[in-house]
């Protein structure tokens, strides 16, 4: 048996985040939009808008003339009022948008325009879907309870943004990854990702192994995968054009590819009726 009391020298507490609008899109090519031309709510003031780039590509354009480019696996915070434009930067854009009130007592510092890496994506995968699930619940208790899931998924993202003293091996592979997402209509050899590393086929492949767990070719092939079944769940293009545009042989290799990956052949995977739903969208009666 064991009962050891963890002593902590202060009582805990957690202010935070209120949801106020809450979008789960699937973007491709045509997704742009002009901010705040396409906003359903006016804006206000102690919000912040929070993107989590799960997959693919994006930019956003802010007033200063600065372009801040997202890609799969990252999170964004930014002043509602610093955006001018945002949208797809290449075959689809899978993100979620929030719009948050930030309770002003909240002691917290806001990594405005940094864009933070995230490791454990399936980890934020799994908590989204709970999140919408919850969204989706006209109960006070499950309102509540969305707004739990979030401010827990929002102080995890700070503790990345202030833990994350990446070391040059760390940088080295983020670099490689990044450029991994602007080659995914070429077949970038292992090769070429060593001489873009300035290091050996030997070296990359073992600091891939380290820190990602996958070979560099094995990570570049579920990083094109992943953004198949992107494509693949909207709908509006077939297998063939979906090879051709990731650099596959053919339809044949990608589907056996996917089928070895995610068990199952693209001719299975649902597609969806829309490429963004409004999840939550609440105004508050507080002179907004």
């Amino acid at each position: 048996m064991k009962n050891q009391p963890l002593v902590i020298k202060h009582s805990v507490s957690c202010t935070g985040l209120s949801i106020r609008s809450f979008w789960d899109v699937y973007g491709d090519e045509q997704y742009q939009n002009t901010w705040p031309q396409d906003r359903r709510l006016p804006m206000a003031e102690n919000t912040l808008v929070i993107i989590y780039s799960e997959s693919g590509n994006g930019y956003v354009n802010l007033k200063d003339g600065t372009t801040l480019r997202l890609r799969g696996n990252c999170v964004l915070c930014l002043d509602p009022f610093s955006i001018v434009h945002y949208g797809c930067d290449g075959l689809i854009w899978k993100l979620y948008w929030t719009e948050v009130f930030l309770d002003p007592s909240a002691n917290v510092t806001i990594p405005y325009q940094k864009v933070i890496p995230i490791d454990n994506h399936r980890h934020f995968e799994i908590q989204f879907n709970e999140l919408i699930e919850a969204l989706r619940q006209d109960n006070p208790y499950f309102s509540s309870f969305s707004a739990a899931i979030y401010n827990k998924m929002f102080y995890e993202w700070l503790l990345y943004a202030n833990n994350q003293h990446l070391s040059k091996p760390q940088l080295l592979v983020q670099k490689v990854i990044d450029e991994m997402h602007h080659n995914l209509s070429s077949n970038w050899k292992v090769m070429a990702m060593a001489e873009f590393s300035n290091c050996s086929e030997q070296h990359l492949r073992k600091l891939f192994i380290e820190h990602t767990t996958y070979s560099p070719k094995d990570y570049y092939q579920r990083l094109k995968l992943d953004i198949a079944y992107s494509l693949i769940r909207k709908g509006k293009k077939n297998v063939t054009q979906i090879a051709y545009d990731l650099g596959f042989t053919d339809a044949f290799h990608l589907s056996n590819s996917f089928k070895k990956q995610f068990g199952l052949p693209p001719s299975q995977v649902t597609t969806i009726a829309a490429e963004t739903q409004q999840i939550v969208s609440v105004l508050k009666d507080d002179g907004f």
